[in-house]
């Protein structure tokens, strides 16, 4: 048995709710063609499982060759965009032979042409401009000469794209700075990229030709984070991840009593308590601040004391009746419990949490009748 069949954390991904945030992203970018980033197995989603809720995009993004490939293997023939471009010889044979894009961003990969025979001529790159991010990406100064060395090895430019730093603060005028600069840089004659999902939802003079949603396509609110944020407000998304642990254990604590590691919590009265088979040891942050919530039906319920790697301590005292062992509790996913609080309460981001849960998953698409589970 794998470490992840082993665990106790459940993961529930819908497909449902995949497909009507890509709806959404497009109805926010008119006009605008898309690329659905499934990089890093669609941010714990898993990427070729949910290709049928992405149909309707008209390309892809990854981060790297191997996962452009393995989206090819599936038999996916749309556009594949590679975001960090091709890194050796044999990586830019793989993208000729596969028709991926690759993005072009620094000079050694044009170096790699030299003495190299492709199997298959590279359908098209894009060249990356960096605008202000200083990652990735050529000076604006520099982009006429690349794309005319680009041309010259027989590799047409289909686009260029830039990376806001900031696009989640929509406050900040970085981003602004960033946008004039990508303007001035775009040459006529090839399509432009810059909006991810925190430009979609804020910056409606960013779209250009192509959009880049990712993490609103899982229906988690890019934009930073404030309580009483709502994506139903404004966004109007849809969480497509639940996680869920069962309830293992319940005690009855007397006032006095500390709870977990060290502890850090002491029970100011008599106190019902909850513990739930969930912990670091499954991806969920130790580190989460007093007052964090899990949802036992549709209440909340305080985490107390520290997480530890296989469990945590919740309090129930408010409830009128104790859940049955195997109970199922909801870490996030919940509509009143968004994976973006979870972030803000051990001061991350929801990125990281998606790709970081570890557990028994399963996609389920309740228009099709579809829920097939598979242990991974």
């Amino acid at each position: 048995m794998s470490e992840r069949e082993n665990r106790q954390v459940n993961i529930s991904i819908d497909l449902a709710a995949i497909r009507y945030n890509l709806k959404r992203a497009r109805e926010l970018s008119v006009g605008a063609k898309i690329f659905s980033v499934i990089k890093a197995d669609a941010y714990g989603h898993g990427a070729l499982r949910i290709l049928p809720a992405l149909a309707d995009s008209d390309a892809f993004a990854v981060a790297n060759v191997s996962e452009g490939l393995a989206i090819r293997n599936a038999g996916q023939d749309k556009p594949v965009l590679v975001l960090q471009g091709f890194h050796s010889t044999q990586q830019l044979r793989d993208c000729g032979r596969a028709g991926l894009w690759p993005v072009i961003h620094h000079r050694e990969q044009l170096n790699m042409f030299d003495g190299v025979k492709l199997t298959a001529p590279l359908a098209g790159c894009w060249v990356k401009v960096d605008s202000g991010m200083g990652r990735l990406g050529f000076k604006p100064a520099e982009i006429p000469q690349i794309c005319t060395h680009v041309r010259q090895l027989g590799v047409p430019v289909l686009g260029m794209l830039t990376h806001y730093a900031s696009a989640d603060r929509v406050a900040d005028i970085s981003t602004d700075r960033q946008l004039r600069v990508f303007r001035k840089t775009s040459h006529a004659g090839v399509d432009r990229s810059a909006s991810n999902s925190a430009a979609i939802l804020t910056r409606r003079d960013s779209d250009f030709e192509w959009v880049r949603p990712g993490l609103m396509l899982y229906g988690a609110d890019p934009r930073e984070y404030h309580p009483g944020m709502s994506d139903n407000e404004d966004a109007a998304l849809q969480p497509a991840m639940r996680v869920t642990a069962p309830v293992i254990a319940v005690r009855e604590l007397k006032r006095g009593d500390r709870v977990g590691y060290g502890g850090t919590y002491e029970c100011k009265e008599n106190t019902r308590v909850a513990i739930v088979g969930a912990g670091y040891g499954d991806g969920y942050p130790r580190a989460v601040s007093p007052g964090t919530c899990v949802m036992l039906g549709n209440r909340r319920v305080p985490i107390i004391g520290r997480v530890s790697m296989d469990s945590m301590s919740v309090d129930i005292s408010a409830l009128s009746v104790s859940p049955p062992l195997d109970y199922p509790v909801t870490l996030w996913g919940h509509d009143s419990l968004r994976v973006d609080e979870i972030a803000d309460r051990v001061s991350t981001i929801a990125y990281e949490l998606l790709c970081s849960i570890r557990g028994k998953r399963s996609w389920h698409d309740p228009a099709a009748g579809i829920n097939v589970r598979a242990l991974k």
